[in-house]
């Protein structure tokens, strides 16, 4: 009698304890069903992690932003916030908001596609990221001002304006008004950032700046590059003793170049830095405190890469040096 019991009890458990947790263990189920024979059901990658995820078109008849904006349909067991990075179909994407479920079977997020890398120097004197910058969803906020502003009768001033959401985390942080980026072919300064109307996401206000061909890296795109330089070293080497890298700037795929110090036994540390790419496209041979030898991988996908190799000095200096991988011949 008592294991008939036991077994009707478990049984009753089995399909929820009251009318809630049975209704709700139905739709769970009826999501799970859903979800495992979903046509639009695809692999992607949420913040490194490979998992499966089911992509939805939202309707653009509401949308007044002109994007491509997508709802992203995950199991509750998947990790994903706002702020979360999804690549999907070789684009990245970045999750803008979390609908509160009110019955909480499964979570939908709304994403909108990457599309600018933003890329500045560290306090280090390292490109974020290891070298990709962090994704970025950008905007115009120019309105109604057409870009351009007057100071007097005569002398128009740019004043196109741009709003700029990225990942919130220590990284990005480090990025302050009055910090100068490039959005396309056009430099911008920081007004205004905020990180807690959206949590997971930090929302900069941009104005356009003119480019600096002294201070600005237009071929890294990366604003303020040769400025942080020269602050790093005449802050970090007092002495003024700069160190040259010696070497080619240009470098054909498939050959072994040497890279040398101009002072001997004065190098620390080699650091070759590649944007783009998750994979080095080079093979390092050999380094001491002077030198450094190193392989371009014969591959032709790899022309047209850009790379930054930097040494970081005995006195703590640190310098500088693009390379651009070209063909063979």
């Amino acid at each position: 009698m008592v294991n008939s019991i036991q077994k009707y009890k478990s049984r009753i458990k089995g399909y929820g304890d009251n009318h809630y947790d049975r209704t709700l263990l139905r739709k769970s189920r009826g999501f799970e069903t859903y979800f495992k024979n979903a046509l639009n059901k695809e692999e992607c990658e949420i913040d490194g992690d490979s998992t499966f995820a089911v992509f939805q078109d939202h309707s653009q008849s509401n949308n007044k932003d002109l994007s491509d904006d997508k709802y992203v349909i995950l199991p509750n067991s998947t990790v994903c916030n706002v702020g979360s990075y999804i690549v999907w179909r070789d684009s990245k994407w970045l999750v803008f908001t979390e609908e509160f479920k009110t019955i909480p079977t499964h979570q939908q997020l709304k994403i909108k596609e990457v599309n600018e890398e933003i890329r500045w120097i560290d306090d280090n004197g390292k490109i974020v990221n290891n070298g990709n910058g962090w994704g970025a969803y950008v905007q115009n906020q120019t309105l109604y001002t057409l870009g351009v502003s007057f100071t007097g009768n005569n002398i128009a001033v740019v004043n196109a304006k741009m709003m700029m959401y990225m990942q919130d985390n220590e990284q990005t942080k480090t990025l302050k008004v009055q910090d100068r980026v490039f959005i396309g072919d056009n430099v911008y300064n920081v007004m205004f950032m905020d990180n807690v109307s959206r949590k997971g996401l930090i929302n900069y206000l941009l104005e356009q700046d003119t480019i600096s061909e002294t201070y600005d890296n237009t071929e890294l795109r990366i604003a303020d590059y040769y400025r942080k330089k020269k602050d790093d070293q005449e802050k970090e080497d007092p002495s003024g003793e700069e160190i040259a890298i010696i070497g080619d700037e240009k470098l054909r795929i498939g050959r072994t170049y040497v890279f040398k110090s101009s002072k001997d036994d004065q190098v620390e540390e080699w650091i070759i830095e590649s944007l783009g790419g998750t994979t080095s496209p080079f093979t390092i041979q050999e380094k001491d405190s002077t030198t450094m030898t190193l392989r371009v991988k014969d591959d032709a996908r790899l022309v047209g890469t850009i790379a930054n190799l930097i040494v970081k000095t005995k006195n703590s200096g640190i310098v500088s040096k693009n390379l651009k991988i070209i063909s063979r011949f």
